[in-house]
C-alpha cells in the first residue's frame, strides 16, 4: 500500500518526475563514463607496463646470455685444446717400457689438471668439472663442494641420455644430485654437457660435464623478480624448462603460452597475468616471466568507483538545485495546471494572465483561445438543435425517391401487361425495375457472381432492344462459381463502358462474350469485345495508376478507374483487372479470389467461407 502511494504521488507531480529523470540520466553517463575510462585507462596502463616490463626482460635475458656465452667460451677452449683431446686417448695406450700404467696414468691426468688450472680459477661458479670417455670413466674432476657424491659411470649415462644428438653443442638439464648438505638429500643443479671430437677425424672421443650452481641463472633474474612477478622461467634451445624462480610464499604457474610470442595474457585462480618472452638468438634461450595485473585493476576499479561517487554526488546537488528553482521555473505550468482544475469543475470563465514570452505564455494563450472556443460552440450547438429536424426529413426524402421510382415501375409494368398485353415492353421494364433495385442496396452488401450476371443479363436486355439484331452476347459461367462472392457491381461498369466506347462507331455485328472460370484458388472473369479497341497508353495509365481519378479522360475512364481501386482496396495483390488490346477489340480480364457466400439461416447478410 505504502508503495502505491508513492507511485501515486510521483505520477501527480512533475518536479519529482523530473528530478528522478534527470538522476537516472545522470547516473547512467556516470557508470557509461566511468566504466569507459576505467577500460581506457586499464589498457593504456597494460600497454606501457607490458612495455616497460619487456625492456627489462629482454635486459635480463642479455645478461644470462652472456653467462651462458661464458660457458660455451669455456668448452670452447676444451674443446679446440690440441693436448686435451692428446691426454683423453692417451688414457687407452700401453704405456713405454719400464713404464707402469699407474703411472702414466698419474702422468696424463697431472698434465690434465695442469691445463684446466686457470679454468678452475676463473670460474667459480661451476661447482664441478668432469672429463670422462665414452665408456664413462672420469679422468678429470675438479669441485669446490665435497659434499656431491657422484658414481661414475651411472652419472655419465644419466647426463648422456638427455642429450638430443651427436653434434657438439653445449647441451643444458637440470638434475637432482645427491648432496649430503641438504636434509633431503638432493640439490638441484644445473648441469651442461658437451661431446668432445677430434678435430680432424671428428669422431666422439668424450664429453665435458660441468655441474653449475642455479645462482650462475638466478642472480640476474633480481631485478625481474621485484614486484608482483608471478615467476620467471628459462627455457633451452630446444624449448625445454631448464631454471624457474617463483615468489616466495607461492602463487607462480608455468604459463601455457610459453610457445607465443612477444606479450599475452593467461587467467589462473581468477587472476589475469601479463607474460612477456625475450629470447637470446645466438643461442636461442628465452625468458619467459609474468606479472600479475591485480593492482592495475585495482587502480582502473578505483577510477570506476571515483566515477559512480561523482555522480551520486552530482545527483544530489542536482535534486537541490532543481527542488530550489522549479518552484519559480513551474509556476506558469502550476496556474495552467489550477486553471484546467476549474474548467473540469464547470467555469468557462476561468482566464491565465500571461507574465512571460516563453513556451508557457504560449500555452496559456491557447488555453483562453480554447475556453473561448468552448464558449462559442455551446452556443452554436443550439442554433443546430432547431435545424436538425428538417435536415432529418430531407434526408429521408432524398432515400424515399428512388424507391418511389422503383414502386412505380412495378406499376407501369402491370399496366403493360394487364391493358397492353406487350410483353416485350414489359420485360424491358422488368429489367430496368430489377437494376434500379439492385443498385439501391449499400455497395458493402455481399453480392455473389451468380447475381452480378443476373443484373448483367437485365442490362442485355435493354441493351438488344436498342441495338436490335446486330448484337451478339454469350455469357458462360462454370456451375461451381455461382455462390463465389464479390464486390457489387464491379462487372457493370466494365460490360457498360464496352457500350459506351467499344461500339460507339460500330453499327453491325456487335459481339460481347463474359467468360466466368475457375483458374487454381482464383476466380477469372474475361470479358471480349470486337468494338474500335483501346489505345495501349491509356490501359498502361489505367492499371498502373491506383487512384480513381483520371486528369485527362475522367469520364471515359472513370468507371474501370473505380473498379480497379476497389478491387485494390478490398483485396489487394495478386487480385487485379488486367486490359489487352486485341487485334480487334478488347480484352479485360477480372482476377478475383474464389470464396462462397453461404446465406445465415434467418435470411441475413451471407457469410464468406473459401470455396473448394
Amino acid at each position: 500500500m505504502r508503495h502505491r502511494h508513492v507511485l501515486q504521488y510521483i505520477n501527480q507531480h512533475f518536479k519529482v518526475k523530473l528530478i528522478l529523470v534527470l538522476s537516472v540520466i545522470i547516473i547512467a553517463c556516470s557508470l557509461v563514463t566511468g566504466y569507459a575510462s576505467y577500460r581506457i585507462y586499464l589498457n593504456l596502463f597494460e600497454s606501457e607496463i607490458s612495455k616497460q616490463y619487456l625492456n627489462t626482460s629482454k635486459q635480463t635475458i642479455e645478461q644470462i646470455g652472456f653467462k651462458i656465452q661464458d660457458m660455451y667460451r669455456i668448452t670452447d677452449f676444451i674443446f679446440f685444446h690440441p693436448l686435451i683431446e692428446q691426454i683423453v686417448q692417451g688414457m687407452h695406450t700401453e704405456p713405454a717400457d719400464g713404464e707402469s700404467k699407474e703411472y702414466r696414468r698419474f702422468i696424463l691426468e697431472r698434465d690434465l689438471a695442469d691445463i684446466l688450472l686457470p679454468v678452475k680459477n676463473e670460474t667459480p661458479q661451476i661447482r664441478a668439472l668432469y672429463i670422462v670417455d665414452l665408456q664413462g670413466n672420469n679422468h678429470y674432476f675438479s669441485h669446490n663442494s665435497p659434499s656431491m657424491q657422484l658414481e661414475f659411470p651411472e652419472f655419465y649415462e644419466k647426463v648422456k641420455s638427455g642429450l638430443k644428438n651427436q653434434s657438439a653443442e653445449l647441451v643444458w638439464q637440470r638434475l637432482q644430485i645427491s648432496d649430503s648438505s641438504e636434509p633431503s638429500g638432493e640439490k638441484s643443479h644445473l648441469v651442461a654437457a658437451r661431446l668432445l671430437k677430434s678435430t680432424k677425424q671428428q669422431t666422439v672421443y668424450g664429453m665435458i660435464i660441468m655441474i653449475i650452481d642455479e645462482s650462475f641463472l638466478a642472480s640476474p633474474l633480481d631485478s625481474l623478480m621485484e614486484g608482483r612477478t608471478t615467476g620467471a622461467y628459462i627455457y633451452d634451445q630446444y624449448n625445454r624448462l631448464l631454471y624457474s624462480r617463483e615468489p616466495e610464499g607461492g602463487g607462480g604457474f608455468v604459463p601455457d603460452g610459453a610457445h607465443q610470442e612477444g606479450t599475452f595474457t593467461q587467467r589462473n585462480d581468477g587472476n589475469d597475468y601479463l607474460f612477456v618472452k625475450s629470447t637470446y638468438d645466438p643461442r636461442s634461450f628465452t625468458l619467459v616471466s609474468g606479472i600479475s595485473l591485480a593492482d592495475i585493476e585495482a587502480k582502473g576499479r578505483s577510477v570506476y568507483q571515483v566515477a559512480l561517487i561523482s555522480g551520486l554526488v552530482s545527483v544530489i546537488l542536482m535534486a537541490v538545485s532543481v527542488s530550489f528553482f522549479s518552484g519559480k521555473l513551474l509556476q506558469p505550468l502550476q496556474g495552467l495546471v489550477g486553471a484546467m482544475q476549474q474548467l473540469r469543475k464547470g467555469n468557462l470563465q476561468v482566464e491565465i494572465a500571461t507574465t512571460s514570452n516563453d513556451e508557457f505564455a504560449f500555452l496559456a494563450e491557447s488555453f483562453n483561445a480554447m475556453v473561448a472556443n468552448i464558449q462559442s460552440l455551446i452556443q452554436e450547438v443550439y442554433v443546430s438543435k432547431l435545424s436538425e429536424k428538417e435536415a432529418e426529413l430531407k434526408a429521408l426524402q432524398a432515400q424515399l425517391n428512388p424507391h418511389f421510382l422503383y414502386n412505380a415501375l412495378n406499376s407501369i409494368y402491370w399496366k403493360i401487361m394487364l391493358l397492353y398485353d406487350d410483353a416485350e415492353t414489359a420485360s424491358l421494364v422488368t429489367s430496368l425495375s430489377e437494376l434500379l433495385r439492385y443498385s439501391l442496396a449499400s455497395i458493402s452488401t455481399p453480392s455473389t457472381l451468380q447475381e452480378e450476371l443476373a443484373q448483367i443479363r437485365n442490362y442485355m436486355t435493354i441493351q438488344e432492344a436498342r441495338h436490335g439484331e446486330g448484337l451478339h452476347v454469350s455469357i458462360e459461367a462454370e456451375a461451381e462459381l455461382a455462390k463465389c462472392g464479390m464486390q457489387r457491381l464491379l462487372l457493370q461498369p466494365l460490360v457498360e463502358n464496352v457500350f459506351v466506347h467499344a461500339f460507339r462507331d460500330q453499327t453491325a455485328d456487335k459481339r460481347l462474350s463474359i467468360r466466368a472460370f475457375r483458374m487454381h484458388a482464383e476466380m477469372h472473369i474475361e470479358i471480349e469485345d470486337n468494338g474500335c479497341g483501346m489505345d495501349v497508353e491509356a490501359i498502361h495509365h489505367m492499371t498502373k495508376d491506383q487512384s480513381a481519378y483520371d486528369p485527362h479522360r475522367e469520364r471515359e475512364s472513370i468507371g474501370i478507374r473505380n473498379v480497379i481501386r476497389r478491387i485494390y482496396l478490398v483485396h489487394g495483390e495478386p487480385y487485379r483487372l488486367d486490359i489487352q488490346r486485341l487485334r480487334q477489340g478488347t480484352l479485360m480480364r477480372l482476377i478475383l479470389p474464389c470464396v462462397a457466400y453461404e446465406s445465415k439461416k434467418g435470411g441475413g447478410e451471407g457469410e464468406p467461407t473459401a470455396s473448394g
